[in-house]
């Protein structure tokens, strides 16, 4: 959310491109510092005198949690003008949810409310419209923020309902030794899970807890699978579902090979396992990490004697990569008594202010585009130097969670369809004919504004 996983229990742009499958050879590494003083971008201070209290409700746990309430802190420093009170509430369990939803319909929430793109308009209508602060102000969002991050918050109406903080995507880490104990090129550029299903059938071997594979089934996987037959979801529009298409049946054989075959683990077995530590323990040969993990799942891996080495993640058989996005952002709410306060606010948190953009920076990319091409995409981790630039370079083209917020419904049901295909061993075929009408009255009944094309996921 920065990275919440909206609906498995639910958390995206360019610099000279780097040869991830490269060896990792070097030995040392930086990780973002703590800012200690606010630098504000030219020409974003508020053009109106701030006053008055100012209320920021937001989520957030761990490193993420530690993050937002730090770039909060560098505002409230920046504004002693204001009486700043903020609240940031877990995401797990739903309880940022239950709680956002109840004080959103009450009247009583924050001025400034954490918001994600890929709610699907979920709570649009408690939402101010930026544009006019945006026309006011005469800002040029295209030239301050990172590319593929603000298309995701406009309305198909043109309402501007949010402003992006930050974002991640993922890229394919794998380990060197294994590849090379089991004479197995590196994946080119342009791999598919098709192929996928020819050489790694090469690392299952082994049984119970050393059972190895050829890829750890982390939780993104179901969402890479719905595209990796070149289908879509649903059309861009969000009018209707394509789950009921040839490509979803496709891809629901191809999962249950890859997972019978032992390829992927099951979810038994990955729940005895967890996926990152079934990798940096040389029982999965890849690992599809995203960048809010980065630095620690290197860390481990580094610990455990793994040479790591990093490529593409596979694409569709049209040679489109397979890669998804996990943003998140700020609105205020049309209760607002302070809309000049909120505005400031969003502004440095999504550009103006370069001490809270590289704190924002140590849990995804921040939505300060000079900052994610010069600070973010230049970070390091472990001795292997692995960098940023990836995830910079990717997420303008990474599909927008599927199935987050609104959608959610819909997600629940394809969990169910690839659970009984790849658990129960039943029919891929049948069981989209069961599911997919399901999904599609699902869709019929959403009642949100639609999102422009550019924002919807197909």
């Amino acid at each position: 959310m920065a990275t919440r996983k909206k609906w498995l229990a639910t958390l995206v742009l360019v610099l000279v491109p780097m040869m991830f499958a490269s060896s990792c050879n070097t030995s040392s590494s930086s990780s973002a510092p703590a800012a200690s003083m606010t630098s504000v971008a030219s020409g974003s201070a508020s053009t109106t005198k701030l006053s008055g209290n100012l209320s920021i409700w937001a989520w957030g746990a761990d490193q993420e949690g530690k993050a937002r309430k730090d770039a909060i802190e560098v505002f409230i420093k920046a504004h002693p003008e204001l009486k700043v009170t903020y609240t940031v509430i877990p995401t797990a369990n739903s309880v940022w949810d239950q709680k956002a939803s109840a004080a959103l319909a009450a009247g009583n929430a924050g001025d400034v409310m954490q918001m994600s793109p890929d709610y699907y308009g979920m709570n649009t209508k408690y939402y101010m419209d930026l544009r006019p602060l945006v026309q006011r102000d005469n800002i040029d969002l295209e030239s301050v923020l990172t590319p593929g991050l603000i298309q995701g918050y406009y309305d198909a109406d043109g309402k501007l309902e949010g402003m992006p903080l930050l974002t991640n995507c993922f890229v394919m880490a794998y380990n060197k030794d294994m590849f090379t104990k089991n004479n197995v090129d590196v994946p080119a550029k342009g791999w598919t899970f098709n192929d996928l299903l020819t050489w790694g059938k090469k690392f299952a071997a082994g049984s119970g807890a050393s059972q190895t594979y050829a890829m750890a089934k982390h939780w993104v996987m179901d969402n890479l699978m719905l595209w990796s037959q070149g289908g879509t979801p649903y059309t861009s529009d969000l009018k209707t579902s394509n789950m009921g298409s040839q490509q979803i049946v496709d891809s629901l054989t191809l999962y249950s090979k890859l997972i019978g075959q032992g390829i992927i683990p099951t979810d038994t077995a990955q729940r005895t396992i967890p996926a990152e530590t079934l990798f940096v323990s040389s029982k999965a040969a890849m690992y599809p990490m995203g960048g809010f993990e980065s630095a620690q799942v290197i860390k481990d891996a580094e610990e455990n004697g793994i040479h790591l080495g990093f490529c593409d993640m596979p694409s569709d058989p049209n040679g489109k990569e397979i890669n998804v996005q996990y943003a998140t952002g700020w609105a205020i709410t049309k209760t607002s008594k302070n809309v000049d306060a909120a505005w400031q606010f969003l502004k440095e948190s999504s550009y103006a202010n370069d001490s809270m953009g590289k704190i924002n920076a140590t849990v995804g990319i921040p939505a300060n585009k000079n900052l994610a091409n010069t600070y973010y995409a230049t970070l390091t981790a472990g001795d292997c130097k692995f960098t940023n630039d990836y995830y910079v370079q990717h997420i303008g083209s990474a599909y927008l969670n599927p199935f987050g917020g609104t959608l959610a419904s819909s997600g629940n049901i394809w969990t169910r369809m690839v659970q009984g295909v790849t658990l129960n061993k039943a029919d891929p075929a049948q069981t989209v004919a069961k599911y997919a009408p399901q999904i599609a009255t699902e869709f019929s009944n959403y009642s949100f504004n639609k999102l422009s094309s550019s924002s919807s996921g197909s």
